[in-house]
């Protein structure tokens, strides 16, 4: 199964599968240059699993008595009082607070701050969602919290995971990606890197309560209750019943680097896969705790973004296309076709400079998923980039009908004006 998907260019990396905590695989696939053990020993950038962590530090302080979830943000963060009086550190979360991404804010970008953040949410606060209302990925969000519990504990964020989670546990190897960093930096959200087995420490603790009662933990991996459509996230963690057991997990992605760990609440079946592909996490995942009960399984779909280039390159868009819209009727099952691959095509055809095949490519996303703003925002980026202005204007303006809250996309339509 690894295997196949290494052959496709989806997965180098390493995995561990545990029972009642005790490791019953651990292995690691490599690349022709690489040492297999060392993609198990050597910390890898985890991306979003961090937020687990900063979900247990709101936890920890607030079995302390140092706060309560229903607690105003304001109340920690005085510069966000008056613009936000309606987000609570609930909402912050489970992603319910109605703040956009930081892209979305317009201020994605390397050496991003802690008051850049707060600037954007306090400018930009009525494009906002109100509280509640759905479910919107926030990494802004979580940046906040880490903000929320350097304020309380009067420690900086990584001295307070240091001390209260990753010593007590034994995560020798779990640390900041870069450090240490600047108390300026955001925080929260990422940024941090680990072994599988140090995940396995931490995954263990959350199952049997080591760092907060059980009765904490069970009010914080509750998914959250929002207005409009429904959310498997709770504080950190999705939550959601999968293959015949309650299932919590979380995915994280750090560019090339991307991380999953995932335990049923039963079985208690822990799987973690540290990888450098695009790889179909939750699918392995599956595949795994079939093989584990002696049920037939699904291999993971492969990405089909590697053979539509593939194609792209011997004869060109128009047949890449071609095969797209006749593998998604022949094998539906057998390749990812969300509109993330098409995405990511789209933009290595703009980084090879092939604006006009990448605008072919992002025109078939958007066709496929008319409803999602990112697909027509990309959209636009290739229009500017080919200086289609027009066109790139209406791209830009059917996302923000579609995102109103999406400052980036705005920025981009102001500059086009």
């Amino acid at each position: 199964m690894l295997v196949r998907l290494h052959e496709n260019g989806e997965f180098t990396g390493a995995i561990l599968v545990a029972r009642n905590g005790v490791p019953i695989y651990r292995d690691a696939v490599a690349g022709p240059s690489e040492d297999a053990r060392a993609l198990l020993d050597q910390p890898a950038n985890i991306g979003s699993l961090a937020k687990g962590f900063t979900a247990m530090a709101v936890m920890m302080l607030a079995e302390q008595g140092k706060l309560r979830y229903d607690d105003p943000v304001g109340r920690y963060l005085p510069a966000l009082a008056q613009a936000v009086p309606g987000i609570t550190l609930r909402h912050l979360l489970t992603h319910a607070s109605g703040i956009p991404d930081v892209g979305d804010l317009g201020i994605d970008r390397p050496n991003l701050l802690e008051r850049d953040v707060i600037e954007a949410v306090r400018t930009q606060h009525k494009n906002f969602a109100r509280p509640g209302l759905r479910f919107r990925y926030s990494n802004a969000g979580y940046n906040l919290l880490a903000m929320v519990v350097e304020t309380i504990s009067g420690q900086s964020f990584d001295d307070f995971l240091q001390r209260s989670i990753f010593a007590p546990l034994g995560m020798s190897r779990t640390r900041a990606a870069v450090g240490p960093r600047s108390p300026e930096a955001v925080k929260g959200d990422g940024g941090l890197v680990s072994t599988v087995d140090d995940l396995l420490k931490w995954a263990q603790a959350l199952a049997t309560g080591k760092l907060v009662s059980a009765k904490t933990l069970s009010e914080a991996l509750v998914p959250a209750r929002v207005v409009e459509g429904t959310t498997t996230y709770a504080f950190g963690w999705n939550v959601a019943p999968r293959n015949g057991d309650t299932f919590i997990w979380h995915t994280g992605n750090a560019g090339g680097p991307r991380a999953f760990l995932g335990w049923r609440v039963n079985d208690r079946i822990t799987i973690i896969i540290l990888t450098k592909g695009n790889s179909r996490r939750l699918e392995i995942a599956d595949a795994v705790v079939d093989i584990l009960h002696h049920r037939p399984y699904t291999p993971p779909r492969l990405s089909i973004a590697p053979t539509l280039m593939t194609v792209i390159k011997e004869k060109g868009v128009d047949s890449a296309i071609v095969l797209y819209n006749r593998l998604r009727m022949t094998e539906p099952n057998a390749y990812d076709f969300g509109e993330g691959e098409l995405n990511g095509l789209g933009y290595a055809l703009l980084g090879m400079g092939d604006a006009a095949g990448a605008i072919r490519i992002f025109e078939l996303n958007a066709q496929q998923y008319p409803e999602s703003p990112n697909v027509f925002d990309s959209l636009g980026d290739a229009y500017a980039r080919a200086n289609r202005r027009d066109d790139a204007r209406k791209a830009y303006s059917r996302t923000l009908e579609l995102d109103p809250a999406n400052a980036n996309t705005r920025a981009k339509l102001q500059k086009l004006k």
